[in-house]
């Protein structure tokens, strides 16, 4: 890895100098007018710059590009930019992984988030409440790295940023609708312009997606992973002319369901056992005369207690917010005032192995038990920044601000479980944990820069960050027992080892957490289009408690919080008369009490854990080569070497010197796009193709299971006659049907696994107006 490191210094001195010819041609202006790469303007250090302007590692994606590229979820999302990849346990529990950092499995009422997702510069603190699709958006930018400093709510691995398009005093709108395979159909649009005469224009956007299901309950003759969405946005923008106030009001609006998602056992990796629901499949494709689909599975249904019938398995999710935004001019800087507040709630049953002893076959094994999960969740979230930001001409700028947020998160959760063994009858039985929580944050930061001269420029701030965590949680042995052990009375795992039948214990937990978390960063720019940057900053992110504690001593025990060191450097090079771009960075992060998520299956429990320490060290790289106005090329690349350094968990498990779970050592993309002119049109055709590569990567930390690597090929066709309102595109992602997986649990020798989507294809008609 030093030699790596050694490598990227050697190949950004090497750039800059040999390209001098290149740049020098940039100064001619003639020159620079014949073309050249799109600079998208982004605000993630809380002034206005571009990509290539701002000493960070960020990518900043068009609406455009969105569309182009359908990405509508955060797991396409990843599939387009450097460093940044997804996995989920289940629709709410979504994990985000930048340069290595995650939250797995991190879904209790007190968890904060690794990576931080902001809508509009408004922080979503439960990712499972927004992972809807995205529609009308300006921009999207991933920061990669800890932000310690100027973002709403301090975050440890880096920030997804969503900026909705705002209102337009120009009348216009838009309409588009899609079919594809698996039943989709997508139609969205939305209308915006100024109302009457006033200082006032609005904007309307909505979103409608349904799909049939990826996956198959041949149990209940069901489709999984299907999809009934709804969404819809409204905005009013004060904009009166000749003052120095301005106003936005976005109201916005979700609600999606589904049959729930499909879970698949795959024999692990030992040769010498099978695991009970693997071989359960192998047996069931025996009995049927042809075997299981990978995609093809048999949850069971829980009949919980005092219900009638059984409770089907599915996802219902609902949320809405709100945001004011105001902003006032003075002479010598603006102030913004930002405001949010969120509501939402979820339902969300999944059977977690797939397929149990009811399974309509009469194949039973000893250990083949049946583990269905309900969580319902309930959330408001209030927050409030305040910042001032200078402005004018002079050598020294700086940023203000105050940050408060509070969240009010309950989450219920149902486990309900049979086995046949009676050994194992500590898994059998129904248990419930009803968890209130409620976290009050608060912050306080500053940031000053100062430019020397044309080439020097140093940026120093700090930020002060305080989090109050408390809550009740009441855990219950409501039921005992199944239909294999009928008399047995101990509770479901985990409360068996001290709560029988019946029991129950309520507790209170409560600490707080502070620290300082400072940035530095210097910029040089020996020229035009070259900057380099070199930053040493530091992230923190809180503690926490658990889920579903086993007693009153592990719920108020909790977690500590972690923090992380970063030191970067970076160069943002372009050349070829801007037809030519090279962003690349190096990076050294530094962990300390880095939690950790992870399923423990003696007890079917989630166990959180500090490791003593982790490190990442890292490179990556993005590319743009725009040759002519018809040719548009891009690739990005990142290398990771990560390792647990004395890591040994509540488990007595040793992970030290593996590597950092969820964490692939190499990813990368490359696409481009090609126009061409058609039918008599000139530049009327555009043809667009995106590869995406994950390497390997191991699950969990003791390295046990991995998932190999795998590409996902998507491309897009595009008609859009000139001087005409309407267009017409062919699309399809994941092109090659490669099977893959977004999450594995270990139980008994199986994996048993949630898999991506298969391959999509559809048309899209879509015009202005």
């Amino acid at each position: 890895m030093k030699k790596l490191m050694q490598g990227t210094a050697l190949a950004l001195v090497m750039c800059a100098a040999g390209n001098s010819g290149a740049f020098a041609q940039e100064d001619d202006p003639a020159a620079q007018s014949q073309g050249g790469l799109d600079v998208i303007t982004i605000t993630s250090q809380r002034r206005e710059t571009t990509v290539q302007d701002a000493g960070l590692a960020v990518t900043a994606i068009s609406g455009e590009n969105l569309e182009n590229d359908r990405i509508m979820t955060f797991e396409d999302l990843a599939d387009s930019v450097t460093s940044l990849s997804f996995t989920a346990l289940s629709p709410l529990d979504q994990e985000f992984n930048i340069r290595g950092i995650t939250n797995t499995r991190l879904d209790s009422p007190s968890a904060d988030q690794s990576v931080g997702i902001f809508v509009d510069d408004v922080y979503v603190g439960r990712s499972g409440l927004f992972n809807f699709d995205m529609y009308d958006i300006e921009r999207v930018e991933v920061v990669r790295g800890p932000q310690g400093v100027l973002l709403g709510r301090n975050v440890v691995g880096g920030a997804i940023s969503i900026y909705t398009a705002a209102p337009s005093f120009d009348q216009g709108g838009s309409m588009a609708i899609s079919i594809g395979n698996y039943d989709e159909v997508v139609a969205r649009g939305h209308i915006t312009g100024q109302l009457g005469n006033s200082d006032f224009a609005g904007r309307l956007s909505f979103q409608t997606h349904h799909r049939g299901g990826y996956n198959h309950d041949i149990l209940h003759d069901r489709e999984l992973d299907d999809l009934r969405s709804i969404q819809a946005r409204a905005q009013l923008l004060y904009q009166p002319e000749d003052s120095n106030l301005s106003a936005r009001f976005v109201l916005d609006y979700t609600d999606d369901e589904s049959n729930g998602f499909h879970s698949v056992a795959i024999d692990g990796p030992n040769p010498a056992t099978q695991g009970p629901w693997s071989a359960a499949r192998d047996a069931i494709g025996v009995i049927r005369g042809r075997p299981l689909d990978i995609r093809e599975s048999l949850p069971e249904h829980p009949l919980y207690a005092g219900d009638a019938n059984e409770t089907p398995q599915g996802l219902q999710r609902e949320a809405w917010g709100a945001m004011l935004r105001v902003d006032y001019d003075y002479d010598f800087a603006t102030l913004t005032a930002i405001t949010g507040y969120r509501q939402g709630q979820a339902f969300n049953l999944y059977d977690q192995t797939g397929m149990g002893p009811n399974n309509g076959y009469g194949v039973i094994s000893p250990t083949l038990f049946r583990f269905p999960v309900n969580e319902m969740e309930d959330i408001t979230q209030f927050s409030q920044e305040i910042r001032l930001v200078s402005t004018g001409d002079g050598p020294l700028d700086w940023i203000v601000g105050g940050y408060y947020q509070s969240d009010d998160v309950s989450k219920y959760d149902r486990f309900w479980a049979e086995v046949p063994l009676p050994v194992l009858r500590t898994l059998s039985g129904e248990s419930h944990w009803d968890n209130n929580a409620e976290t009050t944050s608060y912050a306080l930061f500053a940031q000053a820069g100062y430019q020397f001269n044309e080439i020097f420029r140093l940026v120093g701030g700090i930020r002060y960050t305080s989090d109050d965590k408390s809550g009740v949680v009441t855990g219950i042995a409501v039921e005992g027992g199944d239909q294999f052990n009928p008399t047995d009375l101990v509770a479901l795992t985990p409360l068996a080892a001290t709560y029988l039948e019946g029991d129950s214990f309520t507790t209170a937990y409560g600490r707080d957490w502070s620290e300082v978390t400072p940035q530095v960063t210097l910029e040089i720019t020996p020229r035009d289009n070259l900057l380099f940057y070199a930053t040493w900053s530091r992230g923190y992110k809180g503690g926490g408690f658990e889920d579903d504690p086993a007693n009153p001593v592990a719920a108020r025990a909790g977690y500590d919080p972690e923090t992380v060191t970063n030191i970067e450097i970076g160069a943002k090079i372009d050349f070829f008369d801007n037809r030519a771009r090279l962003n690349v960075a190096a990076f050294s992060m530094d962990y300390q009490d880095l939690q950790v998520t992870q399923t423990d299956d003696g007890c079917l429990c989630n166990i959180t854990d500090n490791a003593a320490d982790a490190e990442i060290r890292g490179i990556e790289a993005e590319f743009q080569f725009a040759p002519t106005d018809r040719v548009f090329v891009w690739a990005g690349a990142t290398f990771l070497d990560t390792e647990y350094i004395d890591f040994i968990d509540s488990t007595g498990l040793d992970a030290s010197g593996n590597q950092l779970q969820r964490t692939p050592e190499m990813q990368y993309n490359v696409g481009g796009e090609l126009t061409l002119d058609a039918f008599g049109w000139a530049n009327a055709l555009a043809i667009r193709a995106n590869y995406t590569y994950q390497g390997d990567m191991f699950w969990a930390p003791d390295n046990a299971q991995t998932e190999d690597g795998y590409g996902l090929l998507s491309g897009r066709v595009s008609l859009t006659p000139p001087n005409t309102p309407w267009s017409i595109s062919v699309w399809g992602r994941n092109l090659t049907d490669e099977v893959y997986r977004t999450n594995i649990i270990a139980f008994f020798g199986d994996e048993v696994s949630r898999l991506g989507a298969p391959r999509t294809f559809g048309v899209e008609l879509a015009t202005d107006f």
